[in-house]
């Protein structure tokens, strides 16, 4: 299997994203697949050019059986809402040249946030016609806007919308915690295609220290915060409990890593004379081990907020791994993590005052940071080792490539075939279109009259290889109506407008859908778009390859019975379609259409 891989982030940068990226890359490489990783020259969390490439404007190299191609992108230490939108922009249009060539591969893997490069990634697939899964770190720009980094407005939705676009046309979309899986699901993703895959440690790397470790009488206690200083993380409050420990002497505070808020940081333990606080730069994996062993016990913080309930810091994992007792200012799954793990102490984020009292009770009870520090590493191991995420990983890739593979040797149109059947369908379409139009003027000028509301209505279906899109309907029920299929409203239902029983017994509320087939998402004949939400008829449609078709204005199982039609038996009429695809077969079903539409015979 050939991966492209499209990350912002990647080693030799530091953090969780460039981390995962790297995880994620070894497992495929392990697994025995062909990776090709695009990505930026290294300046995160810094915003420097790292040295070895400030001198160019792309760079090619391997890391192991890896290849990496890295693109210019605009990168500079000034942090403000304008540099981070240029930045994000121009790695997204770097990155689509080296994306849409090189060899073609069976799957586009790409790691967001920064949104806009799942743009160039969703394009690479659509150009090598190839499945795409993202990996969402973070549900972006809700995330942004939560915590205050933006604000809502029209400049959110938009991208709101982008995202949601993104994520509806990926064949999976991987999350990192169950409560980014919670509100991808409440925004109306299809759960079927939603896939947890947690954060975890390098337990190859990140191991427990060598027993036998003691402090030297008079030493300070050690408490180490390690990694992104963002402004999701609240490290504030950290400055606040050390200013109540200025007493402790026997306490000295480390804080390694870069990011946004280190400055202000540093400068408020500069004001405030905290000489038992010392700052660090982020440092590689395989020195930060060693800093997490020196340490007596590690800290992890995150804002008071809700949002923050919904992230779990990587940090916790490598805590964990080395068997180092943790004193975590975090609520919600990241809170779960360490109680399960029975490696630490949860105190409400952004209490200062139970932040000092954790560390202190910790300081004065050796034993108990002892027992603390035994329980992370078997839990780790056991539940969120990168090696088992990674694994994780290739097993989704080798099936979404299964079924994609599975879906081209179908019978779908393909080579000159498929050529024929789209061009019939673009002249088709168009020319109904412009002959049709006052027809259609005079239908939405009906559905306006009769009741309030828009004359189209717009509604999510499952397309191809079940990925969403939009069709176009006139509207034929009163506005304020759930997305139900039409069975499931029932004879006569008075949420159906006058005309609209009109224009559904003689199916003319589906000629819109011109407009689809123009598109592209649909074709004049295949089997009827499922709603995002019949997630039944999607499940049976996926067993049964038929999700290989682009869905169609009409189809086998229209012209024998429509919406009456149970569903096992539609899906069988998809199936013989399939089976028997030919450009007779489709004449013969748009001819005898009309007389399946005249009939009314399984209309609601």
């Amino acid at each position: 299997m050939r991966v492209l891989f499209v990350t912002q982030y990647f080693p030799p940068e530091t953090g969780a994203a460039p981390a995962r990226a790297l995880h994620f890359a070894r497992a495929l490489e392990r697994a025995g697949h062909e990776v090709r990783v695009v990505t930026g020259l290294p300046n995160h969390p810094s915003g420097v050019v790292q040295s070895a490439y400030q001198r160019v404007r792309r760079a090619s190299e391997r890391v192991g059986g890896v290849a990496i191609e890295r693109v210019w992108l605009h990168a500079t230490p000034r942090k403000t809402p304008v540099t981070r939108l240029w930045n994000h922009l121009s790695f997204a249009l770097s990155a689509l040249g080296p994306a849409l060539a090189g060899p073609r591969p069976d799957v586009v893997l790409a790691t967001m946030p920064p949104l806009f490069l799942g743009v160039t990634a969703w394009l690479a697939a659509r150009w090598h016609r190839v499945p795409l899964v993202f990996d969402c770190r973070d549900d972006w720009p809700a995330a942004a806007v939560a915590l205050g980094e933006m604000r809502a407005g029209t400049a959110t939705r938009v991208l709101e919308r982008l995202a949601r676009f993104l994520q509806r046309r990926a064949a999976r979309v991987l999350v990192v915690t169950p409560g980014m899986l919670r509100a991808f699901e409440r925004a109306g993703l299809d759960a079927g295609r939603l896939l947890l895959v947690t954060n975890g440690a390098d337990t190859d790397l990140f191991r427990p220290a060598p027993p036998g470790r003691d402090r030297a009488p008079g030493q300070p206690l050690l408490v180490l915060y390690s990694g992104t200083h963002g402004l999701i993380h609240g490290m504030e409050v950290l400055l606040d409990a050390a200013e109540r420990l200025r007493g402790r002497k026997d306490l000295r505070f480390l804080l390694v890593g870069d990011g946004v808020a280190k400055p202000a940081l540093e400068r408020r333990a500069r004001e405030a004379g905290l000489g038992q606080v010392e700052f660090r730069p982020s440092v590689a994996p395989e020195r930060l081990v060693g800093e997490i062993h020196a340490a007596d016990v590690c800290v992890a913080t995150t804002r008071d907020h809700p949002f923050c309930g919904e992230t779990i810091p990587v940090k916790l994992f490598d805590y964990l791994a080395c068997g180092r007792p943790v004193v975590a200012a975090v609520s919600g799954d990241a809170a779960r993590v360490i109680e399960e793990s029975g490696g630490g102490v949860v105190v409400p984020p952004g209490d200062d005052a139970a932040l000092a009292d954790a560390l202190v009770a910790l300081a004065d009870d050796p034993a108990r940071r002892a027992a603390l520090g035994a329980a992370g590493p078997a839990f780790v191991e056991e539940r969120y080792s990168r090696r088992a995420v990674g694994t994780k990983l290739v097993t989704l890739l080798e099936q979404v490539l299964r079924l994609a593979r599975g879906r081209e040797v179908a019978h779908r149109p393909a080579g000159p075939g498929g050529v024929a059947k789209r061009a019939v369908d673009v002249a088709v379409s168009g020319v109904l279109l412009v002959v049709l139009s006052p027809l259609l003027v005079a239908v939405a000028l009906l559905v306006q009259l009769d009741s309030p509301g828009p004359a189209l209505f717009r509604q999510r279906r499952v397309g191809r290889a079940s990925c969403e899109f939009v069709i176009f309907k006139f509207r034929t029920m009163r506005v304020g109506t759930p997305d139900l299929a039409s069975h499931l409203m029932g004879p006569g239902s008075d949420r159906v407008t006058r005309v609209g029983r009109w224009l559904r017994r003689t199916s003319l509320d589906e000629l819109p859908q011109l407009l689809n087939v123009l598109a592209g998402d649909m074709s004049l004949v295949g089997p009827r778009p499922a709603l995002h939400n019949q997630h039944d008829l999607v499940a049976l449609r996926q067993q049964a390859g038929v999700d290989a078709l682009k869905p169609g204005v009409t189809g086998w199982a229209q012209i024998h019975g429509r919406d009456d039609i149970p569903l096992d038996r539609k899906v069988a009429y998809d199936c013989w379609y399939l089976e028997h695809l030919s450009f007779g077969l489709d004449l013969g079903i748009a001819l005898r259409t009309p007389f399946a539409l005249f009939s009314s015979r399984g209309v609601y």
